[in-house]
């Protein structure tokens, strides 16, 4: 069964719950994520990019570390 990219995408939010996932016309997969409620700093990178949602979800583990 195939899988679609709104399915993946699902997929990411699910597992990445502070990142909005966004995908390109041109193929390109990102990842970002903004301030949380109070106006708090996150530590660490607010957005991610990618060729692949494989490789997205690749780097996303990387920087949720």
């Amino acid at each position: 069964m195939r899988t679609t990219v709104d399915e993946i995408k699902a997929e990411l939010r699910a597992e990445f719950r502070d990142w909005s996932i966004i995908t390109t016309d041109a193929g390109r997969w990102w990842a970002t994520r903004g301030p949380k409620r109070g106006d708090q700093v996150q530590a660490g990178a607010s957005c991610v990019d990618a060729d692949t949602a494989e490789e997205l979800r690749a780097r996303l583990i990387e920087v949720c570390r």
